[in-house]
């Protein structure tokens, strides 16, 4: 078979993967795509709203969102917003676009790591991946900065053997915008520093490359600690919030960082992973003192590299994780399943290459089919979460005067993202001596923990008629459990 023949048919079965993907995005997407947005979502979305009006510049919420978000993401939001594009064009362009092109930079690092059957293996668990797929359906930053460390790495290895200029900017560059969409993606950087040094050594300090194409990728960074500098005399004020928050939580390590890997693979692919994980470690074992002749070996310890680093990060130095802090992994964690499925097939064809190929494809549908059943139900049950409370704050801003303030507990970002309303606070300490209600609407809500002080004040003032339930919202269909509950003040 020549040469042609077999790249013509890696491209139609890429391109059948990545068709695949795309297709399942667009149905599971349509499913959901009237769904509410999370607590994270809205404060982006808040961010953005105020970086247009400017309303609630003043708001301790917002102050305190500018400081710890990163400022690309509430940016983009922002853009959408002026161009009256709906929350749904935000997603599909932020969230499914980019998962459909993650496809192919899982197969494009795959390949260039090892060879084009291991990363049409790795995108096959890609284009399935039910982690992918949840978060792609939502206004979060997970997806894109994902996106942004793949294109990144792959780059980082098109680059890593000689400190090519080109492709050296492009991933540090890539790598910048990731950052500035997620702050944790920095650690990449770290991880690429230490392979740098374990296959350069001290030629690293003088590679004119390295140096210029790393001060050229991190302009946006660089320009962001600046404008951190002028604005809060800090270069990365968020860093001081998160480090005093570990601080005073004096939280445990985050082991369980590791049991996300499990969860977020599921079975059967989960084992693939393990013994990959094994193999690479065997093999780069095996090969110390020549890893720097042998480029499955170097990748190898890249790709060690990199699991150690991130997961470090969360359990060592953050000491907190979600699965979803993981997406930045994505191309070791589909790789290394891949590796084992080709190390099957290879030993398996020894004896019956029939037997070999049924072995392996049914490996990848079954992990396939598991990854896909486990997104589409998780898609369907998330689906209406706060729903009462988008429906709350959206009521208001269609049946309420337009100066009307409002206060509600767990409020701000819903009443500035979905209500446009001007807000009240409550204090830390709530007591009926040291607080007046100058609100014109008040919200209490079951959606979220309830603040005791909070509902013991608004009970008080309702039972002096003080408060009037207008409207009332609830998580049965026969209307008997409250989840939010809007009153209106009367004097």
């Amino acid at each position: 078979m020549t040469k042609e023949i077999i790249e013509k048919r890696i491209n139609l079965l890429l391109g059948a993967i990545i068709l695949f993907g795309a297709v399942i995005r667009i149905y599971l997407f349509n499913l959901v795509k009237t769904q509410a947005h999370w607590w994270d979502s809205l404060a982006y979305g808040s961010l953005a709203k105020n970086m247009i009006f400017h309303k609630w510049d003043e708001v301790p919420f917002i102050v305190h969102e500018l400081v710890i978000r990163p400022p690309l993401f509430p940016l983009i939001w922002s853009w959408f917003l002026r161009m009256g594009a709906s929350d749904s064009s935000l997603i599909f362009i932020t969230g499914i676009v980019p998962s459909i092109i993650s496809i192919f930079l899982v197969y494009l690092i795959g390949k260039e790591m090892y060879n084009a059957k291991i990363g049409l293996i790795a995108a096959s668990f890609a284009s399935v991946s039910w982690i992918h797929l949840f978060y792609s359906a939502r206004a979060m930053t997970d997806v894109p900065s994902m996106c942004l460390v793949l294109a990144s790495i792959y780059f980082f290895i098109k680059a890593q053997d000689s400190i090519s200029i080109k492709p050296w900017v492009i991933s540090i560059l890539s790598l910048s915008f990731a950052v500035l969409l997620r702050y944790s993606h920095a650690v990449v950087a770290f991880a690429y520093l230490a392979f740098l040094i374990s296959t350069h050594r001290t030629k690293l300090i003088k590679n004119k490359n390295f140096w210029i194409g790393g001060l050229i990728g991190a302009i946006p960074l660089i320009i962001f600690v600046l404008i951190n500098l002028v604005n809060y005399g800090s270069l990365l004020p968020a860093g001081s919030e998160y480090s005093s928050s570990i601080s005073e939580n004096n939280q445990a390590l985050a082991w369980y960082t590791i049991g996300f890997i499990k969860h977020i693979l599921q079975e059967p692919l989960i084992y693939l992973f393990y013994l990959g994980f094994i193999l690479i470690v065997i093999k780069t074992t095996m090969s110390y003192g020549f890893i720097l002749k042998q480029k499955e070996t170097k990748m190898h310890l890249f790709n060690i590299l990199l699991l150690l680093f991130v997961l470090s990060f969360y359990i060592f130095i953050i000491k907190a994780s979600e699965d979803r802090y993981l997406l930045g992994l994505s191309s070791l964690l589909f790789i290394l399943p891949a590796i084992t499925i080709s190390y099957i097939y290879d030993f398996t064809s020894k004896y019956k290459k029939e037997i070999a190929s049924v072995l392996c494809i049914a490996l990848v549908l079954w992990s396939a089919y598991a990854q896909f059943s486990f997104a589409k139900s998780l898609m369907l049950d998330k689906k209406e979460s706060y729903r009462q409370m988008k429906d709350a704050y959206e009521w208001i801003k269609y049946n309420t005067p337009e100066d009307s303030i409002i206060i509600g507990d767990w409020g701000e970002p819903y009443i500035i993202y979905y209500a446009d309303r001007d807000i009240q606070n409550w204090p830390d300490n709530l007591t009926f001596t040291n607080f007046t209600l100058k609100a014109d609407y008040v919200v209490l809500t079951a959606v979220h923990q309830p603040n005791e002080k909070v509902v013991t004040y608004v009970n008080g003032l309702a039972e002096k008629g003080n408060l009037v339930v207008v409207k009332a919202f609830f998580f049965d269909a026969e209307q008997k459990q409250p989840a939010v509950v809007i009153y209106k003040k009367t004097q």
